[in-house]
């Protein structure tokens, strides 16, 4: 994985949040998959990685359900993971022909 590539973790308990924590301290963008046991653990998990972003002038953004994207300062907008983030799969409609005049 180059430094440009964010690392990538998933965090279902307090007890797996110094992994990507310390990836993010490192410099590296950093996705968080959260699959928390109890909806009140997502909450602390997501209100730390907050904290984290915050005081660290970083940033911490919700980009799909459960995804999150952690990014140190000065990589603000990581846009190349982002729109990879968003992209999931195909969609219906680009099974079909378009019917848009050519």
């Amino acid at each position: 994985m180059s430094s440009s590539e964010p690392s990538r973790h998933e965090v279902s308990s307090f007890e797996d949040v110094m992994g990507p924590a310390s990836s993010y301290k490192s410099g590296k963008a950093t996705i968080i998959h959260l699959n928390p046991d109890e909806k009140d653990t997502g909450r602390r998990i997501v209100d730390f990685f907050s904290g984290l972003a915050y005081g660290t002038d970083g940033s911490f953004e919700k980009v799909a359900e459960n995804i999150y994207l952690l990014t140190p300062p000065g990589m603000a907008g990581f846009a190349p993971t982002r729109s990879c983030l968003l992209y999931t799969s195909p969609s219906p409609r680009d099974r079909t022909r378009s019917r848009m005049p050519s």
